[in-house]
């Protein structure tokens, strides 16, 4: 992992999202790089990274105050960064953050997205950006909560699919460095070929010197998330989440949208 980007706005929710975005960057020794995303009067239809001319025409004609707040988040995000020792990029482009977050991922690992807490409000949590991000982007999509708790204890959900597996492998590379436990959780039935899978899965995290729980627990994918992490109480939860069309396990297919909504610790959601 070399890149991680951070959506940054100036609020609280993405200064929770940078310190998390810190802390992994530090782990994988990786660069993390700020996005300001400043949307304005104008279209946002073309392609805004197309031409540098009309990405600064875009921005000259946002009001200054606004583009003054967001140089002034990119200016914080940097200098926390430099107090952590984190190497950190700043880039502030014009457009709708929805539009211009998965375009600009392509050129790194791993997008952080701050969202609020299970217990801001009784509103939607996961903003309407955040959703589309997450949907749209090609990259892994980390989605944030209320306050920055360090990461110790994650837990992955299994369903065999290509996605799932490449969150477990994330979580291997990840949780030796990070002093991380790990659970494997899948709603497979006893002797299936799904539980040899959730066992293959934790043989993988074993070879990274981490010893995972798992858990094989009958039942559809959010009951049984939401479940075990009442009992196990991960920091951080990891799941795939395939593209729309692509060929899925039965036990997450297209149940992480509500896991990335209703749960209270940050989801990642792998492709």
């Amino acid at each position: 992992m070399r890149a991680i980007m951070v959506g940054v706005d100036g609020s609280q929710h993405s200064e929770v999202a940078l310190r998390y975005a810190m802390e992994i960057a530090d782990l994988a020794g990786a660069e993390v790089i700020g996005l300001a995303s400043v949307a304005g009067d104008f279209d946002g239809e073309a392609p805004l990274d197309e031409h540098a001319v009309e990405e600064l025409e875009a921005l000259a004609a946002l009001p200054e105050a606004v583009v003054g707040w967001f140089r002034d988040a990119l200016d914080d995000c940097a200098e926390t960064c430099a107090r952590a020792d984190v190497e950190f990029t700043a880039h502030m482009l014009a457009g709708r953050p929805a539009q211009v977050i998965p375009e600009e991922a392509q050129a790194c690992d791993l997008v952080v997205l701050g969202a609020k807490s299970r217990h801001d409000s009784e509103m939607v949590l996961v903003g309407p950006t955040a959703v589309q991000v997450t949907r749209s982007c090609i990259k892994p999509v980390l989605i944030t909560r209320g306050e920055h708790r360090p990461i110790k204890r994650v837990m992955v959900g299994y369903d065999a699919g290509p996605a799932s597996g490449h969150a477990v492998e994330w979580v291997a590379d990840l949780a030796r460095a990070g002093g991380w436990e790990v659970a494997v959780v899948s709603g497979a039935m006893p002797e299936s070929s799904l539980a040899e899978g959730v066992e293959y899965a934790a043989t993988l995290v074993e070879t990274r010197g981490v010893t995972p729980e798992t858990m094989l627990v009958e039942g559809d994918a959010p009951a049984i998330i939401f479940e075990q992490a009442r009992a196990w109480q991960p920091d951080l939860i990891a799941v795939g989440g395939p593209h729309r069309g692509a060929l899925s396990g039965f036990f997450l297919g297209e149940a992480w949208p509500e896991i990335v909504e209703q749960a209270d610790v940050p989801v990642l959601r792998w492709r």
